[in-house]
């Protein structure tokens, strides 16, 4: 079979494929906004219209007129607005976002004057980009009302929550390590609880233990696990006060005060996800630091 006598065919084949992707995708239609901005539509969506309270969630980048990019929002760090009627005089870019659908990807240009002649927070416009275009790509994620962004939010919550989890469990792993070779190095003998505690009762006191809620009294000296010291109660000559349990104080000392009777003194052997964590405390603590802290209950009421 000769292939040039089928030309024809092939040809109308390629233009039938293209009106279908065209009428589909839409990836070269244009609106223009009541100011006369162009969008530019890289993408169609297919979701619902914005509506007076929905909330919108996108992705926004915008660079200046030799592509250097001034902004970025993305992923995990969008940009979320609420549409009310502020939206009528708020800025030029509230037109293009008012005529989005969710699955829109667009591209426009705005010129320096009129975004920040709409936008009091931007300050006053760099003589680097005076009369210049500003270009924006803008992708529309998520359009919801009220009650889907509640529960929008507690699935982002959650959804941080588990990652904070895996990651403290991560970390966890990696300190016990660290504190029980520091421990069998040094020929000491802790007490191994399951949160990951290690604790050394050096002096027993007298009679109950502080529950949950009581009001406990406390000297303390506190060392990273290096030997650095970085606060102390005796220094200051007056002991530390405050509610057991209730999360006043990192989560190994609420563990480990409450494993002492009035007058005991301990040592508290503290991974970093029982302490300060990754952010560390005061400019002092660093982030990931196991803590020891050298303890005395003086009292509970």
């Amino acid at each position: 079979m000769n292939p040039i006598n089928n030309l024809p065919y092939f040809l109308i084949l390629i233009v039938t494929g293209l009106i279908i992707y065209s009428v589909f995708f839409n990836t070269n239609s244009v609106k223009t906004t009541a100011s006369g901005i162009e969008i530019n539509y890289l993408k169609n969506g297919e979701g619902k219209n914005l509506e007076d309270g929905n909330v919108i969630i996108f992705n926004l980048v915008y660079n200046d007129h030799e592509g250097l990019e001034l902004l970025r929002k993305v992923g995990d760090d969008p940009v979320v607005l609420m549409k009310d009627s502020t939206w009528d005089y708020n800025g030029i870019i509230y037109e293009v976002i008012n005529l989005l659908k969710k699955g829109d990807s667009v591209k426009f240009d705005i010129s320096t004057e009129d975004f920040y002649a709409n936008s009091p927070s931007a300050g006053s416009i760099p003589d680097s980009i005076k009369d210049k275009p500003l270009t924006f790509y803008c992708g529309v994620t998520e359009i919801m009302n009220k009650e889907e962004f509640q529960e929008y939010q507690k699935e982002q919550y959650e959804k941080m929550q588990n990652e904070m989890n895996k990651q403290n469990e991560n970390q966890l792993s990696i300190d016990l390590e660290i504190l029980d070779n520091y421990l069998k190095s040094n020929n000491i003998e802790a007490i191994s609880t399951e949160s990951g505690l290690r604790y050394v009762i050096t002096e027993k006191g007298d009679g109950n233990k502080p529950t949950v809620g009581s009001k406990v009294k406390v000297h303390y000296t506190g060392t990273l696990l290096e030997g650095q010291k970085f606060d102390s109660s005796i220094d200051r000559g007056e002991p530390f006060s405050f509610d057991l349990g209730v999360g006043m104080v990192i989560p190994g000392w609420d563990e480990g005060i409450g494993y002492l009777s009035k007058g005991a003194k301990a040592t508290l052997y503290i991974p970093s996800p029982l302490a300060y964590g990754p952010n560390g405390a005061g400019g002092v603590i660093p982030g990931n630091a196991i803590l020891i802290f050298e303890v005395e209950l003086i009292d509970f009421e």
